[in-house]
């Protein structure tokens, strides 16, 4: 092959490159759905950590393409944020513990990092509805075959695969209210205010200080977190 035509190719490549990038690049701002989670734990230590005084509430922003929660707490120096790409059915855990800056990158249709998920799940709608933080719920009952017990869900908006980071992804609408266990942390989450925001698309990306680790290192990192040591 001819040097014309080796770079004939190369620039080609970097077009196709750019162009790529162009269609995957995120516009500035996006429109979301804001829901303000009231955290409510469910045992009063996870591990050796007293859970009153671990943060009160999530917040979750549903997106077309993307879905956020996050919790922070520790005057900033914790966070824990999931970011779904609703396309590609991945899940992408972000933690920040007193500046150790980590992240990992589930695969398809992976829960993320540290969440359980029961061996069994089965549902029932129950007929029974509410309003929860502003939004009509529909209740179902959930038997994991070792409990029982209620969560709640909304067809006041509309996503897709809503659910894609709790055990309930088969659930086409958004939870109101459900239970959901991090590692030793086992909490119920109430929807406490709701509104459409306009976001900056930046929330949905990896910032570039913090550095990729395996699922176990995630989840080791996780689990310690509930520990004295």
């Amino acid at each position: 092959m001819s040097f014309k035509h080796l770079f004939a190719c190369f620039v080609l490549s970097i077009l196709l490159l750019v162009s790529c990038r162009r269609n995957v690049d995120l516009p500035e701002t996006i429109d979301a759905y804001y829901v303000k989670y009231q955290i409510q734990y469910l045992e009063t230590k996870a591990g050796d950590i007293p859970t009153r005084i671990l943060p009160g509430h999530m917040d979750t922003y549903y997106t077309k393409y993307f879905i956020l929660s996050r919790i922070e707490g520790f005057f900033n120096q914790f966070s824990l944020i999931q970011i779904a790409n609703l396309r590609h059915r991945k899940v992408t855990t972000l933690l920040n513990f007193f500046g150790n800056k980590v992240f990992y990158i589930g695969g398809i249709g992976e829960l993320p990092a540290a969440i359980i998920e029961p061996d069994h799940i089965s549902y029932k709608y129950t007929g029974e509805t509410k309003v929860i933080g502003g939004l009509n719920s529909e209740q179902i009952t959930v038997d994991t075959g070792e409990e029982q017990f209620n969560i709640y869900s909304t067809k006041d908006f509309n996503v897709r695969r809503p659910n894609i980071t709790t055990p309930f992804r088969s659930i086409d609408d958004p939870l109101s209210e459900f239970r959901i266990q991090l590692s030793l942390l086992k909490m119920n989450l109430t929807c406490a205010e709701f509104e459409s925001k306009t976001i900056e698309s930046k929330i949905l990306t990896i910032p570039q200080d913090y550095r990729p680790v395996s699922r176990d290192n995630m989840e080791e990192i996780i689990n310690s977190l509930f520990t004295k040591q």
